[in-house]
């Protein structure tokens, strides 16, 4: 039986310059306990449609279509559908806390007492896979991590008991780790509820993981649909073989020497947030034109880190050196005069809405020495223009560019002050595998050309894999493993990093299907110790060492690790010219 009936759905927008047709008589359906995905690059039309389905679109918008029902009657938007957005927190009221928001959305739909509903919105947090439902009710969406705060709005959405539940995006910004809890949780709830899902993203590693049916959007119109198997191993279409290419391909060079001169050295530096928050005793170096990758889980303190860096944020202890001389870390952005410089997640939140691009970028040129305004406006359009963007692009707004196109401009604002170190935190986690990969062609072009070092924080490890040369892996803000790249990525020897690499999904059907590792960060918070290793609770090789003591960093030449397994004190005197391997 058919849950969800679309037929040529078409819409349009009426704006000051016309009428623009963003959608054009698309067909689609969903059938009862069936998981469908919707794939296609930004603006291609994906969640316009799904807005449409569930009536949620302004009223500039005219909505036409011949069919738009559920289980054959007309859509009930809350009742027969819900839906789970990409930006959890955005979705979230920030000032009610979770408990209210649940208990209040199961009594708008299903007549019981408040002690009912407390006790389902518990069942129904449990049910998404939080554990202490109990502590979770009191807390405020800011006091969850993101993997957290989307297993809440899955569980809001089961609580309108839907037949149909639509998630648009719902891992996008989340590290791999969380990722492959969700889709999980997604499987679970399928199975158990005999609720269908329709599964809206541009990453087919996703669709692989979850979908048996496959419709395929590009330009407001659904080109190609089909069983996963014959999207995935006989498309018809170029733009959906383009898709797969891309998700794939695109092999990056690692650009500069890993054995140049240390532009950066941070020695043992520390930060902690109340008791366990933060970063402890981490030390690497980063070398002139290099691209040095940072990697682990959300809350692993990458962004922490960062902030450090670029002065935002001040260390307790440890020692920060830039071209050798030590900076004081309150003021290091000062000291450093602008050498240091951060292109962030978000695009759209790190850009002033009041402000046009050109005044955004000659805003960042004040503070980095004496120019006219003049001067200031070419320099801001040189930019621009360096960026793939046109002088003309000066005047406008940033909610009058796209994704990619204000990432452009968060880029541009950063080498407006000629760094010699670009930090990119998650710069790309938020954006479709086409616009990553300008953007990403982007970075490298210009950190190629100006020779510029960077710092590429992100939790994307195929990613990295293609555009490090070294890789440090983070793990609740200690060291867990570092050394080059593709030695790390290839041949992991921390059980984290081989873990981390294993959730990954990927854009193959048997691979993406198979049951994957997957790493409870965010229902393991109970369990962590004051001391010991902080992945002995969940690692396969503890040894009863690893729950009395913290492990040292063990150097074996490049490679650096974490793990009482390479340590001769815990297993053993090795002979003279042992080579060590993996132990895992």
């Amino acid at each position: 039986m058919k849950v969800l009936e679309v037929q040529n759905l078409s819409v349009q927008y009426h704006t000051g310059n016309g009428r623009k047709k963003v959608l054009d008589k698309i067909s689609l359906s969903v059938k009862q306990g069936e998981t469908a995905g919707i794939v296609g690059e930004s603006g291609s039309g994906k969640s316009t449609a799904m807005l449409a389905v569930m009536g949620l679109l302004p009223e500039n918008a005219e909505v036409t279509a011949d069919e738009i029902s559920v289980s054959g009657q007309r859509v009930i938007p809350g009742r027969d559908i819900a839906m789970v957005l990409q930006d959890s927190l955005s979705c979230l009221n920030p000032a009610v806390k979770i408990g209210r928001q649940i208990t209040e959305t199961i009594r708008a739909h299903k007549k019981c007492t408040r002690q009912e509903a407390k006790e389902r919105a518990e069942e129904l947090l449990e049910m998404a896979g939080i554990r202490d439902p109990k502590l979770r009710m009191r807390q405020y969406p800011f006091e969850l991590s993101g993997g957290m705060r989307q297993r809440t709005a899955i569980a809001i959405a089961l609580a309108c008991e839907p037949k149909l539940i639509i998630a648009d995006e719902p891992t996008t910004a989340l590290d791999a780790a969380v990722q492959a809890q969700i889709l999980r949780l997604l499987k679970r709830i399928v199975k158990d509820t005999d609720t269908s899902l329709l599964v809206v993203s541009h990453d087919m590693g996703v669709i692989a993981a979850l979908c048996g049916r496959v419709f395929v959007m590009q330009s407001g119109r659904i080109i190609e649909q089909g069983a996963a198997e014959e999207i995935f191993y006989s498309p018809q279409q170029e733009y959906t073989k383009k898709l797969l290419r891309d998700t794939r391909g695109n092999r990056y060079l690692p650009a500069g020497s890993r054995d140049g001169e240390i532009l950066l050295r941070l020695e043992h530096v520390t930060k902690v947030f109340g008791t366990k928050d933060g970063i402890r005793d981490i030390s690497f170096d980063i070398r002139r034109g290099e691209v040095y990758a940072l990697a682990g889980e959300s809350g692993s303190g990458k962004t922490t880190l960062a902030r450090i860096l670029t002065g935002l944020l001040k260390p307790d202890s440890g020692v920060i050196c830039y071209k050798g001389e030590k900076v004081e870390a309150a003021a290091s952005a000062r000291a450093c005069r602008g050498k240091i410089q951060m292109v962030f997640q978000d695009p759209y939140g790190s850009l002033n809405p009041c402000l046009t691009a050109g005044q955004a970028l000659s805003e960042a040129l004040k503070a980095h020495g004496e120019m006219t305004s003049g001067e200031r406006r070419k320099k801001a359009e040189e930019m621009l223009s360096l960026v793939g963007l046109s002088s003309e692009d000066a005047d406008r707004y940033p909610e009058e560019f796209s994704g990619g196109e204000r990432q452009r401009i968060g880029i541009a604002r950063a080498l407006i002050s000629e760094p010699q170190l670009l930090i990119c935190d998650e710069a790309l986690s938020a954006l479709d595998t086409a616009t990553r990969s300008q953007i990403l062609e982007l970075i490298l072009s210009i950190q190629r050309k100006k020779g510029i070092a960077c710092l590429f924080i992100s939790h994307d490890l195929p990613l990295i894999r293609k555009i490090s040369s070294r890789i440090s892996v983070l793990y609740r803000g200690r060291m867990a493993e570092s050394g080059d790249t593709k030695e790390v990525c290839t041949d992991p020897w921390h059980p984290y990093t081989k873990l981390l690499l294993n959730a990954v999904p990927r854009p193959d059907l048997p691979t993406a299907r198979k049951a994957r590792p997957v790493l409870p960060a965010e229902t393991v918070r109970g369990k962590e110790r004051e001391e010991g290793c902080p992945f002995a609770e969940l690692c396969g090789y503890t040894m009863e060492c690893c729950r009395s003591g913290a492990p040292g960093l063990y150097s074996f030449g490049r490679r650096k690790i974490a793990c009482f397994l390479y340590s001769e004190e815990h297993t053993g005197r090795r002979t003279k010219g042992y080579r060590m391997t993996s132990q895992i």
